[in-house]
């Protein structure tokens, strides 16, 4: 399970083009705190810090819609690329219960997401000067975007698993995009449901930008973590079954 997470670090870290997306990531994110300090400076916003790391806290939860890609892509490039088809091959006749391969690939996707936001600390570390964010809103985020990444990343190789990569990367995107923005439909019955709004991510950092006394963050880690551990093994006997 080890060298399967190991194999996939390496093999993002040496690919250009997951490299370029997290350079791109981090410009976008310098940009937009730039730009962002200067027009709230320019109209005279009230409260600078805080609105310009609440656009950067969106910014990076859109990022995340990435993991769902990137999971697709984990998962077939063993089989598309000559380079990788061996690898493919030897996935499946290695005597690796399907539980380690399917958690081996999960960890790598969720390590290079949480790395990518890992790199962003030293800029959200500039917001206890600027007067933006405190630390326990950070901390919370943090968890709300950790969390959202394990879920995207279950939903892109569940889909993996039975259908060709375009059509997964539609599936997965559908799924994600009605969970999270339909609680944000300003009409009934949509927006007088709290279930949605617990169920989406979104909704819950929202929550937590505007200091909200609710505690939505906690019971949207719980609903995502118990989707996730519902999904894992049906995941699991799916994988299986391919193996056999």
């Amino acid at each position: 399970m080890f060298a399967i997470i190991l194999k996939e670090l390496r093999c993002y870290t040496n690919t250009a083009k997951y490299r370029r997306i997290q350079m791109l990531v981090l410009c976008g994110f310098v940009l937009l705190l730039l730009i962002g300090t200067v027009e709230f400076y320019a109209y005279r916003t009230i409260g600078v810090g805080p609105q310009t790391y609440k656009l950067c806290m969106i910014f990076l939860f859109i990022v995340q819609f990435w993991v769902v890609r990137h999971a697709v892509e984990a998962w077939h490039v063993e089989r598309q690329s000559s380079g990788h088809g061996i690898n493919g091959v030897l996935l499946a006749l290695v005597p690796l219960p399907s539980w380690k391969i399917l958690v081996g690939k999960l960890s790598a996707v969720v390590l290079w997401a949480v790395w990518g936001l890992w790199l962003t600390v030293p800029l959200f570390a500039l917001s206890s000067y600027t007067g933006g964010l405190t630390v326990p809103q950070l901390m919370k985020c943090g968890a709300v975007l950790s969390v959202s990444s394990i879920f995207f990343a279950l939903i892109g190789i569940g889909f993996a698993l039975r259908h060709p990569p375009d059509r997964a990367k539609s599936i997965g995107y559908g799924i994600i995009l009605f969970m999270v923005f339909l609680p944000l439909m300003p009409f009934p019955p949509f927006d007088t449901i709290p279930l949605l709004d617990a169920i989406s991510p979104l909704c819950a950092l929202l929550s937590i930008l505007r200091a909200d006394p609710t505690q939505l963050w906690l019971w949207n880690i719980g609903f995502l973590s118990m989707l996730s551990v519902v999904m894992f093994p049906v995941l699991m006997r799916v994988l299986s079954g391919l193996r056999l």
